[in-house]
């Protein structure tokens, strides 16, 4: 099996499938259309991810339309989860045609003012395919911190229990995607059996800050396995695969409102740039914690493949490849600003993140093959 983790950027002239005006019915979330906003260099556009020591094909479509042809993929977690799907849908509908056919179920306000697409949810009835989407910032139950006012500053946790907003549905999800992380570093209070067992950057006076590595750790054990036995419970006959997308670096350079806070034209080369501590923890917290779960699921004989997309080292490298100030529209278009917002975090649609799709791609391909050889 290969190790797409390792190996470097290369140059290539081939375009990329799609756009923000091809990717219609506002896939892309307008902050991440960095074209349609404005963006002058799309020198971004040009690089293409050789692992070390094999091929990685470029994204088919119709290959992974017919790999998950009448199966459920959902993408859960933060935004970048949905940054994630959004590139999926885009690749995939750069042939095929999609139907949306679910906004939100969940009300209240989205931090970008677009709640319906915290859940959204595609068919491709060529293959019979569904694609969704599921927000779940902590991949457990949480309540989220909230600048309403007499809103909580700080996030709460509840790492005993499951977010049934998405593992409710674990029933009828074939692929699940799991991808979170930063808004483990906010501010949070942290309860397990209803008891207060640790805080981030504690809120609450004469509180012992505990960090958030263990927590995170322990959101991704819980989510796997909250997977896994949801599965072996059900009586269906069909298999599972269950992803986690390792943790996206930020670029942040010096203060986010800053001019050039992520104004770098070209990735990294190989050995260049060290991955940081925080981001390889929490890498390091997700290789061990899929691992413990698959070795889970085979000696619970539960038909559930785990495993890592591991993107860490490859996302480190990408610093060019964020929105940066355009992920508002044209920000200088009334002249050079010296301050001005900054998105160092999530990446240009189209754009690096459809790497992470490729890999996927290659990931569904043998769940599949593994899946028809194994009922034969």
């Amino acid at each position: 099996m290969c190790d797409y983790s390792e190996g470097e950027w290369v140059r290539t002239t081939t375009p990329p499938p799609y756009n923000g005006t091809s990717c219609g019915g506002g896939t892309i979330k307008p902050g991440q259309d960095c074209i349609s906003h404005g963006r002058p260099d799309t020198g971004y556009l040009q690089w293409r991810w050789r692992p070390r020591r094999c091929d990685l094909p470029p994204f088919s479509p119709a290959d992974f339309l017919h790999a998950a042809r009448g199966r459920h993929v959902a993408f859960v977690g933060d935004s970048l989860a949905r940054n994630q799907c959004e590139s999926l849908v885009c690749l995939l509908t750069s042939e095929f045609p999609a139907d949306l056919i679910r906004g939100s179920n969940d009300g209240g306000a989205d931090r970008d003012g677009n709640e319906a697409r915290k859940f959204r949810r595609w068919v491709f009835p060529t293959h019979d395919v569904t694609v969704s989407v599921f927000w779940s910032p902590f991949l457990v139950n949480g309540t989220e911190k909230s600048a309403a006012v007499g809103g909580i500053d700080h996030n709460r946790l509840y790492l005993d229990q499951p977010d049934e907003r998405w593992a409710a549905e674990v029933g009828e999800i074939d692929v699940v995607v799991l991808s979170a992380g930063h808004w483990f570093l906010h501010p949070a209070m942290y309860y397990e059996h209803g008891e207060f067992i640790g805080c981030h950057n504690c809120p609450e006076p004469n509180r012992t800050d505990t960090g958030f590595f263990s927590v995170f750790r322990l959101a991704v054990r819980n989510s796997l396995r909250e997977i896994i036995t949801r599965s072996t419970k059900s009586q269906s006959p069909k298999s599972k695969l269950a992803v986690v997308t390792t943790f996206s670096p930020a670029h942040f350079e010096g203060e986010w409102d800053a001019r050039n806070a992520c104004a770098r034209a070209e990735p990294y080369a190989a050995g260049e740039k060290e991955v940081g501590f925080m981001d390889r923890e929490m890498w390091k917290s997700e290789a061990e914690e899929v691992a413990a779960a698959a070795a889970d699921a085979a000696a619970r004989r539960a038909r559930v493949r785990v495993e890592a997309l591991q993107v860490t080292a490859m996302a480190a490298m990408r610093a060019d490849a964020h929105p940066g100030p355009y992920m508002s529209a044209f920000p200088f278009a009334a002249g050079e600003r010296e301050r001005v917002p900054n998105d160092c975090v999530h990446w240009c649609l189209p754009g690096a993140i459809d790497t992470w799709n490729e890999i996927l791609l290659q990931m569904v391909k043998r769940w599949r093959e593994g899946d028809e050889s194994s009922s034969r």
